[in-house]
């Protein structure tokens, strides 16, 4: 190991492009969610390699709007590692369901999986595994693990009765850009969320996604409308949308919540995303150094 080695924590990686990009948006007059936001869900959605993304205000947000769309809440019970952040849990307790936590394996910091296998009750209706440092968790061995226990699964809405089993949201905050067995973060799990907190490999300084993988009978569109309600007080149609002449009427389907992405915040991830590549090529070589 190179003792000798620096390699600071923060300060965040921001350059010009990422300030020009804040300045275009600031000038634009589009400064909550327009079409920047919208363009950077369409990058995300390319580099996951999934038909959607939807980016919100944080990755807690992103983790808790995906177990509402799940329809998950009281009496039900969710697996996720007790090695991570608060923000694994806490949406949890957010939607009223019961926080189940799994130890790591001994000299990993993955979840175990045998463990996991035994936590698993008529209760579980999702399991949320934590990518920690962007390594990503054995997720043929937990698809296989629901399958196994598919007879306890106990589905209480249309959605989970499509999947028929225990779903598997990945909490990948720290894992945007990584892959496995030719597969990208964001099309391992059934659904993956992600953040852009100031300290991640890709940031907008606050910020997350959620993206789902393509599955018969789920209807892609639906679910991103279902979110975009979710995240913006249940109302119709966002600040965009209303836009345009003659739009101005939308209507409230329910009392939700207010965690929408803003195209400030998308303006850097933007130019971020551009020069993922290169960031994430300079990033590989350091942790080789060490």
């Amino acid at each position: 190991m190179n003792s000798k080695m620096n390699i600071p924590f923060s300060p965040p990686d921001i350059g010009e492009k990422e300030i020009e990009e804040v300045i275009d948006t600031l000038k634009s007059g589009w400064i909550t969610t327009g079409p920047k936001t919208k363009k950077f869900e369409n990058e995300i959605a390319k580099l996951c390699h999934t038909e959607k993304a939807v980016c919100l205000n944080s990755a807690t947000a992103a983790l808790e709007m995906t177990l509402r769309v799940l329809g998950i809440g009281e009496g039900d019970e969710i697996i996720t590692s007790s090695y991570t952040y608060t923000a694994s849990a806490s949406p949890i307790v957010h939607v009223g369901a019961k926080v189940v936590l799994v130890d790591i394996q001994k000299g990993s910091l993955e979840m175990d999986y045998e463990q996991l296998a035994n936590a698993i009750t008529e209760k579980t209706k999702v399991i949320i595994p934590v990518d920690v440092a962007g390594i990503l968790c054995d997720y043929d061995k937990i698809f296989k693990i629901v399958e196994e226990k598919k007879k306890l699964f106990k589905p209480s809405n249309e959605i989970q009765k499509l999947y028929n089993r225990v779903l598997i949201v990945a909490d990948c905050a720290h894992g945007i850009g990584a892959s496995q067995n030719g597969k990208m973060a964001g099309e391992l799990a059934d659904f993956t969320t992600f953040s852009f907190h100031a300290v991640k490999n890709l940031t907008t300084s606050e910020g997350g996604a959620a993206v789902w993988k393509n599955k018969d009978g789920l209807d892609n569109e639906a679910i991103y409308k279902q979110y975009q309600l979710l995240s913006l007080h249940g109302q119709t149609k966002d600040a965009l949308h209303k836009n345009g002449l003659g739009n101005w009427e939308y209507d409230i389907v329910a009392p939700y919540y207010k965690c929408n992405m803003t195209d400030i915040m998308a303006a850097i991830g933007l130019a971020q995303i551009k020069r993922y590549p290169r960031t994430f090529g300079k990033k590989t070589r350091n942790y080789k150094k060490i």
